[in-house]
C-alpha cells in the first residue's frame, strides 16, 4: 500500500505479521493492502500463500496457534489489533460479513436455512420474530433466490451449492456490514454459477457502497470482478495494483507465471500448463526472493539479500529486483515458465 490510505478506507492492513505453531513460524509476512467504500479489492496466489490467513487475521478469528505477531489492522480507520473476544463479536455481521468456499460447512444441517438467517437477525439487531421473518424474505429475494419463501423453509440439503452460497451471502449482508470478505467463495461452483455469483457481488457492490476483498486462485474471475489486485507469494505480497494495468504489465515473474496458467482472454488453449517446482513451506527461512527457486529469470541479486517492494507508479509496486529492468518487461518470464515446464514433461515420459 503505498501513500496515504483512501479518504473512505474501510480496511486497512499496514504490516501485518501472521504467526504459526504458536508462534514458532511466520507465515505471513508484512502484508500492506486497503479496501475502500464501494471497492472491490482482489487477492490472488497458488493455495497455501497466505490469502486465507490474512483475511482471518481481518476478520479476528486465526485458527488456534495462529497470531497478529505484528502490525496493524484497522477497520474505518479505528485499530482493532487488539480487539477482544467480545469486540470481534460485536464487529461481525454489523460491520464485517464474510462468504466461504464451501457454504453447507456454515450452516446447521438440521435446521432450515430461513430460521437460521433469521436468528442472526433476531439477535445482531433484535428483531421479533414475525419482523426477521419478513425481512429474511426480503433478503433472499436480494440475492437472487426464486421462491425466496419456498427455500425460506428448505433445509441446507434440499439446495444447490448455488443457492447455498447465496443463502450464506444474504446471511453476510443481513446486518448490512461495511465490509465483506469473500474466500473462495466461487471456487466450488460451476461456471455458469460462478458467473452468477460474481454478478451478484459486483451489484451488492453497487447498491450497498460495500467493500469487498475477494480471494481467488485464478486471475481471470479476479479481473471479471476486481478494481484492483493484490498477488501473494509464499506469505508475502509480490505485486499490487490496478487489475487492468497487472493483466497488461505485470512486473513480477510470479504473476506472469500465473497469467500464462490461467491463459487470461486467451479461450482457445487447452492444452494444460504449471508452474514448475514448489512453494516453500509455511515460514520458511529464506533470505533473498521466496519465489526464486521457480523463476527462469532469477539472478544472483534476487538470493543475496531481503527484496523490497519496488514502487513501479504512486499505484503499482512489484517485490523483484528486475522488475525494472528492460528485458524481463519485454520478455516476460512466462515464455521461460513454459519451456521449463515443456521441459520437465519431457523428462517425466523419458
Amino acid at each position: 500500500m503505498t501513500g496515504k490510505p483512501p479518504h473512505d478506507e474501510v480496511l486497512g492492513l499496514e504490516d501485518l505479521h501472521v504467526t504459526v505453531h504458536d508462534g514458532a513460524a511466520t507465515a505471513v509476512r508484512g502484508v500492506s493492502l486497503s479496501v475502500a467504500a464501494g471497492e472491490i479489492v482482489g487477492l490472488v496466489g497458488e493455495s497455501g500463500s497466505g490469502k486465507t490467513l490474512t483475511c482471518r487475521a481481518a476478520l479476528g478469528v486465526l485458527p488456534q496457534g495462529c497470531a497478529v505477531g505484528r502490525g496493524t489492522i484497522s477497520f474505518e480507520r479505528q485499530d482493532v489489533t487488539d480487539l477482544s473476544r467480545r469486540g470481534w463479536e460485536r464487529l461481525h455481521g454489523t460491520g464485517m460479513g464474510a462468504v466461504f468456499q464451501d457454504p453447507a460447512s456454515y450452516l446447521n444441517p438440521n435446521l432450515t436455512v430461513g430460521s437460521q438467517l433469521a436468528e442472526v437477525l433476531r439477535v445482531k439487531q433484535r428483531l421479533r420474530r414475525r419482523e426477521a421473518h419478513r425481512k429474511s424474505i426480503d433478503l433472499l429475494a436480494a440475492v437472487g433466490l426464486h421462491r425466496p419463501d419456498w427455500v425460506f423453509h428448505q433445509i441446507p440439503a434440499e439446495l444447490s451449492g448455488g443457492m447455498l452460497q447465496r443463502v450464506m451471502i444474504a446471511i453476510a449482508i443481513s446486518c448490512e456490514p461495511r465490509l465483506l470478505i469473500a474466500d473462495e467463495a466461487t471456487t466450488a461452483l460451476d461456471v455458469t454459477i460462478q458467473a452468477e455469483i460474481i454478478e451478484l457481488l459486483r451489484e451488492l457492490r453497487d447498491q450497498r457502497g460495500l467493500a469487498v476483498l475477494f480471494v481467488s486462485h485464478d486471475l481471470a474471475v479476479i479481473r471479471e470482478l476486481c478494481d484492483r489486485v493484490v498477488v501473494f507469494y509464499a506469505g508475502e505480497v509480490v505485486e499490487s495494483g490496478p487489475v487492468e494495468e497487472i493483466i497488461e504489465r505485470p512486473r513480477h515473474p510470479y504473476t506472469q507465471a500465473l497469467l500464462h496458467v490461467a491463459s487470461v482472454g486467451d479461450f482457445r488453449r487447452r492444452e494444460l500448463r504449471v508452474i514448475p517446482g514448489q512453494p516453500p513451506r509455511a515460514g520458511a527461512d529464506i533470505t533473498g526472493c521466496r519465489f526464486a527457486g521457480r523463476c527462469p529469470a532469477a539472478i544472483e541479486a534476487c538470493r543475496s539479500g531481503p527484496v523490497s517492494l519496488v514502487p513501479l507508479s504512486h499505484v503499482h509496486q512489484a517485490r523483484c529486483v528486475r522488475a525494472t529492468d528492460p528485458e524481463l518487461t519485454a520478455a516476460p518470464a512466462t515464455t521461460a515458465v513454459t519451456t521449463a515446464a515443456a521441459e520437465s514433461a519431457e523428462l517425466a515420459a523419458r
